[in-house]
């Protein structure tokens, strides 16, 4: 058995082959210029050729860059969270999909530009100014200002599809709420869509109020008789105020909510905080009644006018005479009943009245 110690005598006991390839080895290891000390291998020129010295440079090595690993299979399911995400906006009703909505193309858009709109016989532009619309004489001409207006909208607005007149009422117990409309579906003896207004009769106490009430809620009741859609302040309502606006700009922006201030008659003060509380009759009893918010004491305030101008307290000189004579005439004959305690205290006024008027 032969054992080789080196690369040299395996060198020179092969063949000329064996020779060749080693030379090939030293050739591309030399002029490589890599070299390492203490491995323990000694690489022999060929024969025949001059040993030549070999400088290592001392440099370090460059670091090696490891190379990126070829995935197998392509990775499946990756989620991208974009930069920037667009607002949901809220779709059309599902219920009401297939029925056509109506299109902002259909407004009147040339009299946005003005002030006042261009329609004969419009008189909704300052109509709290009007003589037979303003002060004491609104209530006494609110019902038929209410029809004048109604058949205004409905003529330039709704372009008289709705019905010539409709159920439109006051409503006193609505202390709040401007206006409600009510929308139903009668069966018998045919089957016919009917709305129903109501007005409060204490928040729109003036003509104006009772203009921007009463364009809110005949768009509710057009949504329904018209397009057959109840869906509240939705895109059906949206779009019969927005023409409402474009149609008459004189009128104040349609909104979903009223922003009044209510005019109470009596006003409640706390002697501590100076909280109010507003009512309209005389109903809040100060001796039991306490403030809410730091348990003071309650007190009525003069009474004033929509201005805020104080009103004189004015006793019809006949009530101040009962009020000062009633209880005499009620123990002076006993057994009289309230009826005949007034009767007796007239003719005495209107005795008192003769002599001395």
């Amino acid at each position: 058995m032969i054992i080789d110690d080196d690369l040299c005598g395996q060198g020179q006991s092969s063949s000329n082959e064996k020779e060749m390839e080693a030379f090939d080895v030293c050739q591309h290891n030399s002029s490589a210029g890599v070299a390492e000390l203490g491995s323990g291998e000694n690489l022999c020129p060929p024969p025949g050729v001059a040993e030549t010295e070999v400088e290592i440079p001392n440099e370090e090595p460059a670091p090696v860059v490891e190379q990126p690993r070829k995935r197998k299979s392509k990775t499946k399911n990756i989620c991208v969270v974009p930069a920037v995400t667009a607002p949901k906006t809220r779709g059309p009703s599902k219920r009401f999909a297939s029925k056509r909505k109506p299109h902002a193309a259909k407004c009147d858009k040339s009299h946005t530009g003005h002030s006042v709109c261009e329609i004969p016989g419009c008189f909704l532009h300052d109509v709290e100014k009007a003589k037979q619309y303003s002060g004491r004489k609104f209530k006494k001409n609110k019902d038929s200002l209410v029809q004048e207006m109604y058949s205004l909208f409905n003529r330039s607005v709704f372009d008289k599809k709705l019905p010539e007149k409709i159920d439109i009422g006051w409503n006193k117990k609505m202390l709040r709420t401007a206006g409600l409309c009510t929308t139903g579906e009668t069966q018998y003896p045919k089957k016919e869509r009917y709305a129903k207004i109501q007005i409060s009769l204490k928040v729109c106490d003036s003509a104006d109020r009772l203009r921007d009430t009463l364009i809110h809620e005949i768009c509710h009741a057009a949504s329904w008789l018209i397009d057959g859609v109840r869906d509240s302040h939705g895109d059906s309502w949206k779009f019969y105020a927005k023409k409402s606006n474009l149609v008459h700009p004189e009128l104040p922006l349609v909104t979903r909510c009223h922003n009044y201030k209510i005019n109470y008659k009596i006003h409640y003060e706390c002697t501590q905080c100076k909280a109010r509380v507003g009512r309209y009759t005389k109903s809040l009893n100060t001796d039991r009644f306490i403030c809410a918010k730091c348990k003071g004491t309650l007190v009525m305030l003069p009474l004033t006018r929509k201005d805020g101008t104080p009103i004189a307290p004015h006793v019809r000189p006949f009530a101040k005479y009962v009020q000062e004579n009633y209880r005499l005439v009620k123990q002076s004959a006993e057994g009289l009943s309230h009826g005949e305690v007034m009767r007796q205290l007239s003719k005495d006024y209107a005795l008192k009245h003769k002599r001395n008027p």
